[in-house]
């Protein structure tokens, strides 16, 4: 069952955001308190859109979002997208990107914009997803510490 992020969901979707990126391919290094945060600091976007993903009362996955204003339309961030390693690769990610499309085309939005590695395994699932690589643009990045 898909439906609207609660705040209430905050603490499973932080267990499960580890689970999923301190293991491989991403092998970050979250904690509790980091992931907790970096999850709060998405959801306080005055233009927050989320959504969860539930096999009866256990959180599978979810997807982290916001609206961005552009001078051609309003549009779609991804900010996050997890699916709990045990329940990958059986539909629950694109249920969940269908979601934020239907979200998107009931609302009027030009488009849908993410960023994520090239190469990895996400980069092919929204690949397989009909989402395209952007060649003029560059993230663009410095180490300060």
């Amino acid at each position: 069952m898909i439906r609207e992020f609660l705040n209430s969901d905050l603490q499973k979707c932080c267990e499960v955001f580890i689970q999923v990126f301190n293991t491989f391919p991403w092998n970050d290094k979250w904690t509790d308190k980091t992931a907790c945060e970096y999850l709060k600091e998405l959801i306080d976007n005055k233009k927050f859109i989320g959504y969860t993903l539930w096999d009866n009362s256990i959180l599978v996955g979810a997807i982290f979002c916001h609206m961005k204003t552009h001078y051609k339309g309003d549009e779609i961030f991804v900010d996050e997208l997890f699916i709990s390693t045990e329940y990958q690769r059986k539909g629950y990610g694109s249920a969940l990107m269908e979601s934020i499309e239907k979200y998107a085309r009931e609302n009027s939005l030009r488009s849908i914009t993410l960023l994520t590695s090239l190469g990895s395994p996400a980069f092919k699932f929204y690949e397989k997803l009909s989402y395209n690589q952007l060649n003029y643009l560059a993230f663009m990045y410095k180490r300060m510490l």
